[in-house]
C-alpha cells in the first residue's frame, strides 16, 4: 500500500498491510540527522522529506500565518504572536513555545479585540507545499494532514488557563464568545485547507493533565462541546476524517467526544493513565487510537529490549481489528536519542504486519 492509503485506510479502521506509523512533531537533532537541515521553524519541505526519510505514513502541517508575518520581539527569547499572546522561546519546547502572557483580560477587552483574518494571503503557503511535494512523490506519497488549534487551546492562549477557570464560575458567557472566535477562525482555515487538498483534519486541543482532566465534564459539556462540534461538523462537510490531537488523561471526555464525531484519537497517554486495552475495548470499533509509547521514560531512557517490548504490547492490543497508527504518547521531542524513535519504528514495522485475520504478525 502507499503510505497516505495505509494512513487513511486506518483512520477508517479499514483493512490496511500493516500498522501505519507517524507522529505529531519532531526534534531537530531527527531533520539534522536524517536530512542534513536543521530548520528554524517547523516548516513543509523539511516535514515532509523527514516524514519520507523515517518511513512514516503521514505527516503533520499547521495552517500557517500570513505573508511577511514575523514575530514582534520583546527580548531575546520572548516575543508576540499574531494573536497578541506573549511567548518564551525554549529549546526543549521547540517548535511550540510556552504562553506567559494574555493579550485579554476581560470581556472589555474582547470588545476592542481584532483576531487574525483566516482569509489572510499567504496562510497556505506551507500546506501548498506539501500537497506539491506529495504528488510528485507518487507511490511513496504520504497523508497530509491539516491542522488548527481547538477553543480550549485559543481561549488559554488569549487568557491563560487561571482566568480561564475563574471564568468559569463568574462570566461563562465571556468564554462561550472566545470559543465562538476560535469556532469562526477554524471552519475558515478547514475550508481552504480541505480545498488546497490535504488529506484529513488535526484538530489540537488538550482537555487533559497528566492526574486528571483539566476541566469539570460539566463545564466540557457546557462551554467546549458545542464549538467542538461546530468544527469536527465542519471537517466532514469536507470529507476530510477528524483527527483529535488531546494530551493528558481524559476518560472524563471520551464519550462525548467520540459521540460528536471524532475519527481518530491521538496520543492515548501512557504517562497520564491512559490505559490502551481500556481504550481499544471501549472505542475501538468507532474510531482509530493513535500513539501510547512512552516519550517521557521508554523512549528518552529506555533500553532497546524495553522500548521493542512496549511497542510489541502495544500492536497486540491495539493492532486487531485495524484503527491503529503506531506513535509516541506525546512527540518526538528533544532529549529522546534519534537511535531509540528509529528503532521503535524499526520495531513496528518487523512486527506490524497483519495476517488475513486483521491480526499483527
Amino acid at each position: 500500500m502507499r503510505p497516505k492509503d495505509r494512513f487513511l485506510s486506518a483512520l477508517k479502521r479499514q483493512p490496511v498491510d500493516r500498522v501505519p506509523l507517524f507522529d505529531f512533531l519532531f526534534q531537530r537533532p531527527l531533520f539534522t540527522e536524517l536530512i542534513g537541515r536543521t530548520p528554524n521553524a517547523y516548516n513543509a519541505r523539511d516535514a515532509v522529506d523527514l516524514t519520507v526519510a523515517m518511513g512514516l505514513d503521514g505527516v503533520w502541517i499547521p495552517y500557517g500565518c500570513y505573508s511577511g508575518w514575523s514575530a514582534r520581539k520583546i527580548s531575546e527569547r520572548v516575543y508576540k504572536d499574531e494573536w497578541g499572546t506573549t511567548f518564551q522561546q525554549d529549546e526543549a519546547a521547540w517548535p511550540i513555545d510556552a504562553p506567559i502572557a494574555f493579550p485579554l483580560k476581560t470581556r472589555e477587552d474582547l470588545c476592542h479585540y481584532t483576531p487574525p483574518d483566516p482569509m489572510a494571503e499567504g496562510r497556505l503557503n506551507e500546506i501548498n507545499t506539501a500537497v506539491e511535494m506529495n504528488k510528485a512523490l507518487g507511490e511513496k506519497a504520504v497523508a497530509v494532514v491539516g491542522g488548527v488549534n481547538g477553543p480550549l487551546t485559543v481561549t488559554w492562549f488569549l487568557i491563560g488557563y487561571e482566568a480561564i477557570c475563574l471564568s468559569l464560575y463568574d462570566d461563562p458567557e465571556f468564554l462561550q464568545e472566545l470559543v465562538e472566535l476560535a469556532v469562526d477562525f477554524d471552519v475558515k482555515a478547514i475550508d481552504r485547507m480541505a480545498a488546497a487538498g490535504v488529506d484529513a483534519m488535526i484538530l489540537a486541543d488538550d482537555y487533559g493533565a497528566s492526574a486528571q482532566g483539566l476541566l469539570r465534564p460539566e463545564h466540557f459539556k457546557a462551554i467546549y462541546k458545542p464549538g467542538l462540534k461546530k468544527i469536527i461538523d465542519c471537517i466532514k462537510a469536507n470529507n476530510l476524517p477528524v483527527f483529535l490531537h488531546c494530551c493528558g488523561r481524559v476518560y472524563d471526555y471520551l464519550d462525548d467526544l467520540v459521540e460528536i464525531g471524532i475519527e481518530a484519537y491521538h496520543p492515548v497517554q501512557r504517562t497520564a493513565g491512559m490505559d490502551l486495552a481500556t481504550v481499544k475495548h471501549k472505542y475501538g470499533d468507532r474510531i482509530c487510537l493513535v500513539g501510547n509509547i512512552d516519550s517521557s521514560r521508554t523512549l528518552p531512557f529506555g533500553t532497546p529490549e524495553q522500548i521493542e517490548a512496549e511497542v510489541r504490547e502495544a500492536l497486540r492490543i491495539a493492532a486487531p481489528g485495524y484503527g491503529y497508527i503506531l506513535s509516541a504518547d506525546h512527540s518526538l521531542h528533544d532529549g529522546i536519542p534519534v537511535k531509540n524513535i528509529l528503532h521503535m519504528f524499526d520495531v513496528a514495522r518487523k512486527y506490524g504486519a497483519y495476517s488475513h485475520q486483521g491480526e499483527a504478525a
